[in-house]
């Protein structure tokens, strides 16, 4: 099995067997609209983290008011 044209050799695959071979990459305007994709969805899970903790915080809140 051949994968990027590196054979698979067990644990046998480390510098040694890559040093020779050229990875191909995406240019740098295509990693950075990457980049900023990533980032967007970061800073979603951290929106949607922050809500989380607020309705945790509200939940907690009405629980100890019933029982009160």
């Amino acid at each position: 099995l051949m994968i990027n044209n590196v054979s698979q050799e067990g644990y046998k695959r480390h510098f040694s067997i890559l040093k020779g071979i050229e990875l191909k990459s995406p240019i740098v305007k295509e990693q950075q609209k990457i980049a900023d994709f990533l980032s967007a969805i970061d800073d979603k899970i951290n929106k949607v983290e922050r809500k989380l903790t607020k309705a945790q915080t509200f939940k907690k809140g009405l629980l100890q008011q019933m029982f009160v």
